[in-house]
């Protein structure tokens, strides 16, 4: 990813209180992925600052986006020759040729497949869409907003200086004159159906959930007046969504399936105000309530908090709620 702006992030802080120096930060990982999944996460990891070992999903998950953004960033002068490929039916060449870009990396954790369906993807783009829009307007562009919310709780109305930043995968010019914003995953995506003869169907949770994360940033570029906040449709990638081992049925019976996916859609009216208006609002409201309050409440199930480094001391698990011996047992390990 490009080098961060560690000047506008300066300004603002997670562990926030009423009369603070700095802003109440927020970004699209800590209010639509750690908060909304739980908000006792949320304080461990954001406010209390706790350590969370690094994972080879994590890891692989960055070297792919590195990798992509650096191909958006030097593949301009092979372009009148990848189309040529492409239209002549040479899409080995191509891919070869497109990969030529990317700087050599000894990759450890299956990053060279995921990259190389990512831009056999694009290259397709290329070909039936062809050169004026294909590179990106945004790459990896990151974004800084600020406001002053106001906000009200038991009838008393108080100001909330926030601090709006995320950074955008990628945003492609529309053909109507909108922005298309394109997120980039290396996790898996699962499809189910309940019967032979139904067609499968998208996990709708999942589905939900990116469209939270799409709607952030629909919302960061308003807030922050960009020039390209006139986004009328949205979409992520999952080129590693693919996965060997998963059971040929969910736990609830039906037959699954994980497939490298392409989601797009235009964002209708609804659908803006049930995310964009909605959502985001609610989520934005219920994080002040917590803060104002310093209530954070936890969300378990089995599920969810198999994934959590933090359950150990969650209240939910029988856990003493102490980030110290937290700290101290991480020391440890």
């Amino acid at each position: 990813m490009s080098k961060r702006d560690w000047e506008a992030y300066s300004k603002s802080t997670y562990d926030w209180k009423p009369g603070h120096e700095k802003r109440l930060r927020l970004t699209k990982t800590s209010l639509t992925s750690d908060f909304d999944f739980c908000p006792k996460q949320y304080e461990y990891k954001r406010i209390h600052k706790l350590p969370e070992p690094d994972t080879e999903a994590m890891t692989r998950g960055t070297n792919v986006h590195d990798a992509i953004e650096h191909y958006y960033d030097h593949i301009a002068p092979h372009l009148d020759e990848l189309l040529t490929l492409m239209q002549r039916d040479k899409r080995d060449e191509a891919l070869a040729l497109a990969m030529s870009v990317l700087p050599e990396e000894d990759y450890q954790l299956g990053e060279t497949p995921i990259i190389e369906t990512r831009l056999r993807w694009d290259l397709e783009r290329l070909l039936s869409g062809g050169k004026e829009d294909y590179l990106p307007i945004i790459n990896e562009s990151e974004i800084h907003a600020y406001s002053d919310e106001e906000f009200t709780l038991n009838d008393e109305t108080i100001t909330i200086p926030v601090h709006w930043a995320g950074s955008i995968d990628r945003g492609f010019a529309e053909a109507d004159g909108g922005v298309a914003l394109m997120e980039l995953k290396t996790g898996k995506w699962v499809q189910t159906r309940k019967d032979d003869d139904k067609p499968w169907e998208d996990p709708r949770f999942k589905v939900q959930s990116m469209r939270t994360e799409m709607a952030f940033y629909k919302h960061l570029l308003k807030v922050a007046d960009h020039p390209m906040q006139n986004v009328t449709h949205w979409g992520w990638v999952f080129p590693g969504g693919e996965v060997e081992g998963l059971p040929s049925h969910s736990k609830h019976g039906y037959e699954q399936r994980s497939i490298d996916r392409i989601f797009y859609e235009p964002i209708t009216k609804r659908m803006d105000s049930d995310y964009t208006k909605r959502k985001i609002q609610r989520l934005k409201e219920a994080l002040f309530t917590a803060y104002l309050t310093e209530q954070w409440e936890t969300k378990p199930s089995q599920g969810k908090c198999a994934w959590c480094s933090f359950k150990s001391i969650c209240p939910s698990w029988e856990g003493s709620d102490d980030p110290q011996e937290y700290r101290d047992n991480y020391e440890e390990a």
